[in-house]
């Protein structure tokens, strides 16, 4: 009966890892294995008389409330380093237990057991702190380029060699000095996964994460062998499995062997350098324009020609948190009846399927993701590849150069296309440090900036109907706004239903402080209709502690802003709409207005520069003193404060 138990909850657990196969019902799969899991643990404080309850509850109870706080703080950008930190902490707990085990006086263990117990102290300690320097490194706490420490191989094979050694002696000497061995084996462990992690990096990361996940479940799985339960053997033999095939699966999409991951044949930092001497070509003026007003109307124009149109999705997306707009963008082009899809590359982003998640994360279909094998044989019949934050997975280097950390890695083939967009950052190598020829290519437009920004503004000129006066990119406006926030010193701020909704009023008030510490004069301008009830921006304002002295009613702002120095409009539109006054026959026409245009200069932070509810468009962004910085609100004015602290008074 016990074994047909067993059974049941291991078949349970594959269950829940079978449905991981479709993202649809991986959902379900992480509840599924769950609960194979918290069966498993009653099956063994059951099976092992513990009785004292209270202790077993509140360690379960303190475990479950950290780990739900830790999922709910952490933003997907930040997921591979949090999974790298769990594969640490079942390194830790697989030869802690080891340990324990090992250093029990009774009962003794059998032979078979010892060797799992010692095998589980090495594996586990490599584990451990080989994850917890992916962490560091893919939570930006380290270098992420790959580190070589002087006669680095050398000490890799008398680090396995001691390994090996001490290992073996801990089972042949007297039980009174083994466990100062343990301890050993233990430290030479660490340095094992340290030598194993620093040395890897970059689009290799991915590889690692994937091993460290096997070596995690391996551990595990001879923890279950030294305590002889066999729900652990089976669970943690599992993962090592997976964990070995996903590892499989990632050396071959990057047409790499473990060993040469483990034991490379260049020297990352040496070889970089003479990478960029050999790849590097000196830009040309004609295929490498330095004017952005040029390259933007550009790229419209491809995407408006375009029919065929390939979405590659990199790191940079996840960083810039561009998924979402990257999904708006994709629908707008396919109601504009474009055929679009969305290129994957196995190992784009810094874990296995991490472009996967977040594409689904906006709500992407699953069928217009296409993995690279099946799609690769598409891009020379393309019309247009837009690059969203990708570097190495699309870098022609990989198949033209040699002796370069990505040579031979299969990548994306976008520069067959016959028009390439780059929404990247800039135009510096990705983390394998390798110049990217994409960037140079006649057929690509390359639009440097935040991609988020970007493909905000791309959208945004799609939808126009004359599309001729494009805006720059949002990063020159941004400076040009917190030029004059540096020079301001009465300022004056005009709060809109729009900041109700981005809940932008604590950072306006942050931002707000900032200006006074510069010493900057600010107020608040309220217009009566402001919001969706009387007193609606009053509320708001007095929520985030703004002091009442300093909200002006609209007859007393409107004689103020001649003298203003800078306006800032946050989430309004109608009521500073210059059209009720200067237009007849509108909704709004002869509705009192707060005059933001009378100002010195005007920031505007809306989402976009729709009309308002009146569906009058508002006059005040063709104003030449405005700076429209569109999108939401609330991550307009974090940035503002942000840059703006930077500048010392």
């Amino acid at each position: 009966m016990t074994l047909l138990i067993d059974f049941i909850v291991i078949a349970l657990l594959i269950v829940g890892i079978w449905q991981f196969r479709e993202p649809l019902r991986a959902k379900h799969g992480n509840l599924t294995a769950a609960l194979a899991l918290f069966l498993a643990i009653i099956l063994v404080l059951y099976r092992h008389g513990i009785v004292d309850i209270g202790t077993v509850v509140l360690a379960l109870t303190v475990g479950a409330i950290a780990g739900i706080a830790l999922a709910r703080a952490v933003s997907m950008i930040q997921v591979p380093a949090m999974v790298a930190f769990q594969h640490g902490a079942g390194g830790i707990a697989a030869f802690l237990v080891s340990l324990v085990e090992l250093s029990r006086a009774t009962p003794a263990l059998s032979l078979v057991s010892e060797i799992s117990g010692v095998l589980g102290l090495a594996i586990g300690s490599l584990t451990f702190s080989g994850s917890m320097i992916a962490s560091a490194k893919l939570a930006g706490k380290m270098v992420q380029s790959p580190q070589v420490v002087t006669r680095h191989n050398l000490l890799v094979i008398f680090n396995i060699a001691a390994l090996v050694i001490v290992g073996t002696l801990s089972l042949l000497i007297p039980g009174g000095i083994a466990p100062y061995f343990f301890v050993l084996e233990i430290v030479l462990g660490i340095c094992f996964g340290i030598l194993l992690a620093i040395r890897i990096g970059g689009a290799d990361m991915p590889v690692l994460i994937s091993s460290l996940n096997a070596t995690a479940g391996l551990a595990a799985s001879l923890c279950g062998m030294v305590i002889e339960n066999q729900l652990l053997i089976a669970f943690g033999a599992t993962v090592a499995a997976s964990g070995s095939i996903l590892t499989y699966v990632m050396c071959k999409a990057m047409n790499r062997k473990i060993g040469k991951i483990i034991f490379p044949d260049y020297k990352p930092e040496q070889t970089i350098a003479k990478t960029t001497a050999i790849t590097v070509q000196p830009p040309k003026a004609e295929t490498v324009p330095t004017d952005t007003t040029d390259l933007f109307p550009r790229a419209v124009a491809a995407i408006r020609t375009a029919g065929k149109i390939i979405i590659v999705p990199g790191y940079g997306m996840a960083l810039a948190k561009a998924q979402q707009e990257v999904a708006t963008l994709a629908e707008d082009l396919t109601a504009m009846g474009k055929d679009v899809k969305y290129a994957i590359h196995p190992v784009a982003g810094r874990m296995p399927g991490h472009m996967n998640v977040l594409l689904a994360e906006a709500g992407i279909d699953y069928d217009m993701l296409v993995e690279m094998d099946v799609i690769n044989p598409d891009f020379h019949l393309t019309d247009l590849v837009i690059v969203v934050g990708a570097c190495d997975v699309v870098n022609p280097a990989a198949i033209e150069v040699e002796g370069t950390p990505i040579s031979g890695m299969p990548i994306l083939m976008a520069h067959e296309a016959k028009k390439v967009i780059c929404c990247n950052f800039d135009r510096l190598p990705g983390y394998s440090g390798v110049d990217n020829p994409l960037y140079g290519q006649e057929n690509t437009i390359f639009l440097e900036g935040d991609a988020k920004e970007t493909i905000q503004l791309l959208q945004q000129s799609l939808v126009e109907e004359t599309p001729a006066q494009t805006p720059l990119p949002a990063s020159h406006t941004t400076s040009k706004a917190v030029a004059a926030l540096a020079a301001a010193r009465s300022v004056v701020i005009i709060p809109g239903y729009g900041m109700a909704l981005a809940k932008a009023q604590f950072k306006l008030v942050e931002l707000a402080a900032l200006l006074e510490q510069r010493g900057a004069s600010v107020k608040y301008a309220i217009h009566p209709v402001a919001g969706r009830m009387p007193g609606h921006m009053n509320v708001l304002l007095a929520e985030a502690d703004v002091d009442y002295e300093n909200l002006l009613e609209m007859e007393d702002a409107n004689q103020l802003f001649g003298e203003t120095d800078v306006a800032i409009v946050i989430g309004a539109c109608d009521v500073v709409n210059p059209a009720a006054i200067e237009s007849e026959g509108t909704p709004i026409s002869g509705m009192p207005i707060l005059h933001a245009q009378d100002a010195r200069q005007v920031i505007v932070c809306n989402f976009d520069t729709n009309p308002g509810y009146s569906g009058v468009p508002n006059q005040l962004y063709n104003n030449r003193k405005a700076i429209l910085l569109l999108g939401d609100a609330r991550e307009t004015t974090l940035n503002l404060f942000e840059k703006l602290k930077e500048i010392t008074v």
